[in-house]
C-alpha cells in the first residue's frame, strides 16, 4: 500500500509530475496518457453501472413499502413471520406448586416450588420412603 500511496503523492502536483516524468519521451508520455484515459474509461463505466443498480434498488424499496403500506404490514409482522403471537423473547412459565409433606421428625411441611427441579432433601426422602410422585403431593 505504501507504493500506492507514494504514487498519488507523486500524481498530486504538476511539478511533481514533471520531476517524475522529465527523462521519458514524449510518444512514451502519450503512450502513459492514452492507458490513463483507458483506465478512467473503465471506471465511469464501473459508476455508471453501480448508479444504476443502486437506483434500481431504491425504487424496488420503494414499491415494496408502498405495498407493505396498502396492505397494512410493518416491519415488526415481518420478524415475527414464523411466530405471528411472538412478541420478543420467548419466557419458559413455570408453574409453581404448594407441596406437602411430612419431614423426619413427623411434622407436616408445606413447600413451595414446581413439579420440575430439584428439592429439598427432606421432601426427596419423603417421596422415597413412601414410594409418592411429587404430583400426590400437591395442595389443591
Amino acid at each position: 500500500m505504501k507504493l500506492l500511496d507514494e504514487l498519488h503523492h507523486r500524481l498530486g502536483s504538476k511539478s511533481r509530475i514533471r520531476s517524475l516524468f522529465k527523462d521519458v519521451s514524449v510518444q512514451e508520455l502519450e503512450k502513459i496518457l492514452d492507458r490513463l484515459k483507458e483506465v478512467h474509461k473503465e471506471k465511469l463505466q464501473s459508476r455508471v453501472k453501480e448508479d444504476a443498480k443502486r437506483q434500481k434498488k431504491m425504487k424496488d424499496i420503494v414499491a415494496i413499502h408502498k405495498e407493505m403500506a396498502e396492505l397494512g404490514i410493518t416491519l415488526s409482522d415481518l420478524d415475527n413471520i414464523n411466530d405471528p403471537g411472538k412478541t420478543g423473547k420467548r419466557r419458559r412459565t413455570v408453574a409453581k406448586h404448594t407441596f406437602q409433606y411430612k419431614n423426619s421428625a413427623g411434622q407436616t411441611v408445606h413447600w413451595e416450588g414446581s413439579t420440575t427441579g430439584r428439592l429439598p432433601k427432606e421432601f426427596q426422602e419423603y417421596l422415597e420412603k413412601t414410594q409418592k410422585k411429587r404430583v400426590e403431593c400437591i395442595i389443591k
